[in-house]
């Protein structure tokens, strides 16, 4: 069965000691962590928060699936983009010493990009080859995300940049809501499917959460199981990923033990 986790700036906590409680006290069992957004720590981390860090994952039993480092791989200004790819490089010792599941980013908005995927989508493959690069030199997984108005939106562009990179530690992180859009989302059921079997065996970590559409078709954020998401037909693909991370996103913790069971009972079917 999947292992359930949450992103841990979605809770609170001045240390590793009192966030990770927080989080495994609810019955989550893996987190997602960025350092800067949960205790305003930069990359590289200093060796002594390591420690500190190691050891509460230890005592909290939680396994860190997703050290967040999200950056903008694909921006038209080549020492920006560069720099982007510096920061990223940079978190992955952290994720190798605290053994993460990868370091994992979206990629770039598609506006941010310039506007134009087939200009942007050449410097994103060339910032994730240097990014696995020194993922294969350091032995550590990382984990790209597909997002609907970034420069990686679709399906078939994740696999084509995976594909060009050719490196086995590049992984796919997979948010349902984040690849959806108003012409996939009349067949939920059928999209999922297809995401999955394309991901399948690439699958590093997936994120859940909910949403409603609005009028412009975007996708403001509901609370689980009370948006337009079809949970049930999601969860039904995974139920045989033994230890995958289900990574809840936008949690709220009051809602954390009844999401869980729920989760679960889904799971169990």
């Amino acid at each position: 069965m999947p292992i359930l986790g949450a992103r841990a700036h979605d809770y609170r906590g001045s240390s590793p000691e009192e966030l990770f409680g927080n989080i495994s006290g609810d019955g989550f069992g893996a987190i997602q962590l960025a350092f800067p957004k949960s205790f305003g720590v930069a990359y590289p981390i200093p060796e002594s928060f390591l420690e500190e860090t190691a050891a509460a994952l230890e005592k909290h039993c939680l396994h860190l699936a997703v050290v967040g480092c999200y950056i903008d791989p694909a921006l038209p200004d080549k020492e920006m983009t560069r720099a982007q790819v510096e920061k990223f490089i940079s978190a992955l010792p952290a994720a190798k010493a605290l053994g993460a599941g990868c370091v994992g980013t979206e990629t770039t908005n598609f506006l941010k990009a310039g506007g134009d995927r087939k200009k942007a989508l050449p410097i994103l493959i060339d910032s994730v080859k240097r990014m696995a690069e020194a993922a294969e030199k350091t032995g550590v997984d990382i984990g790209i995300e597909p997002v609907y108005d970034h420069v990686m939106h679709t399906v078939e562009e994740t696999l084509d940049v995976i594909e060009k990179v050719g490196s086995q530690r590049v992984k796919v992180i997979w948010d349902a809501v984040n690849v959806l859009s108003l012409e996939t989302a009349h067949d939920q059921p059928g999209f999922f499917r297809m995401c999955y079997e394309a991901f399948k065996g690439k699958l590093v970590a997936m994120h859940l959460k909910d949403f409603t559409f609005d009028a412009n078709g975007k996708k403001p954020s509901a609370p689980l199981f009370e948006g337009q998401l079809n949970v049930e037909a999601l969860l039904s693909l995974v139920r045989q990923e033994e230890r995958l991370p289900i990574l809840r996103e936008e949690a709220l913790p009051a809602r954390s033990r009844q999401e869980i069971a729920a989760i679960r009972e889904i799971l169990k079917k």
